[in-house]
């Protein structure tokens, strides 16, 4: 079944702009999704619809707004980080999706708590979308969320209804192959696509209150051809719309994108 998009997920896009705009092309996706701290970000935009393709930005936003916390550049702190993609709405930005997340970074951006300072995180959530909202106002915008494979189970405290009620997709991190600190591959969730997707599915329903939940792949850069054409074919058994992969560090293969490049689009998509 074709799909209506295939999404790129880049963490850095400031280190080789050049590679990115190789990927696109290669891979015949329709989407890049950009992580919002890279300064060429906004002057990207032009480019890559000049490329027919879309852009959304991404990011895990900070939920502490004290500077001494602020760790992880700009724009950092929730707020922040929706003013800056409001700014980007009118240089074409054609969608955001928030990564709300936990780890043990403490209080700068564990979403995982009830407050942090005396702000409730489910009203910081609600005030995030509420201010790039109010900038998109009636134009078309592609709203979603994405967080790790098995955290509505494991973070259960985090504001899951609050970032998922304007969304249009969520998109559960179903990788398989995981690249950790230390530069060693592991498989959290199983070994295969199936594996992963297998796990996130029914955690991710619980929490989606009947919103598409469309799997995200990855790392694609620690996996196969083989395991693309796999991943494909699980998402039409879902009737999934999307193709999402995630890129966390270069290479990836020329046979990893030849293959997410045979995967079919549905006419009219942004595809080249």
């Amino acid at each position: 079944m074709p799909f209506s998009r295939k999404v790129l997920w880049i963490v850095d896009f400031d280190k080789d702009m050049n590679t990115t705009y190789n990927y696109a092309q290669k891979s015949g996706c329709t989407t890049v999704c950009i992580r919002t701290w890279s300064n060429q970000l906004s002057n990207a935009i032009a480019a890559f619809h000049g490329m027919k393709k879309e852009v959304f930005g991404w990011r895990w936003p900070g939920v502490n707004n004290n500077p001494r916390k602020i760790t992880k550049g700009p724009h950092y702190f929730a707020i922040d980080e929706a003013n800056f993609v409001a700014s980007l709405v009118d240089k074409g930005l054609d969608g955001y999706i928030v990564d709300p997340e936990s780890n043990d970074d403490g209080c700068s951006n564990d979403w995982d708590q009830p407050q942090v300072n005396g702000l409730k995180l489910t009203d910081l959530a609600t005030e995030f979308w509420n201010v790039i909202k109010a900038k998109v106002g009636a134009r078309k915008f592609h709203y979603g969320m994405t967080s790790g494979c098995n955290f509505p189970k494991e973070k259960a405290v985090l504001p899951w209804s609050e970032f998922i009620a304007p969304c249009d997709a969520i998109y559960p991190q179903c990788y398989w192959n995981v690249e950790d600190d230390s530069g060693r591959v592991t498989h959290p969730f199983g070994a295969t696509p199936e594996a992963a997707i297998s796990v996130a599915m029914p955690i991710w329903k619980t929490v989606a209150g009947g919103k598409p939940i469309i799997p995200m792949a990855g790392e694609t850069n620690h996996i196969q051809a083989a395991d693309v054409t796999l991943f494909a074919a699980k998402l039409n058994t879902l009737n999934a719309t999307e193709a999402h992969f995630y890129i966390d560090h270069n290479p990836v293969g020329d046979d990893v994108l030849a293959a997410i490049k045979a995967i079919p689009t549905q006419p009219g998509a942004y595809e080249v």
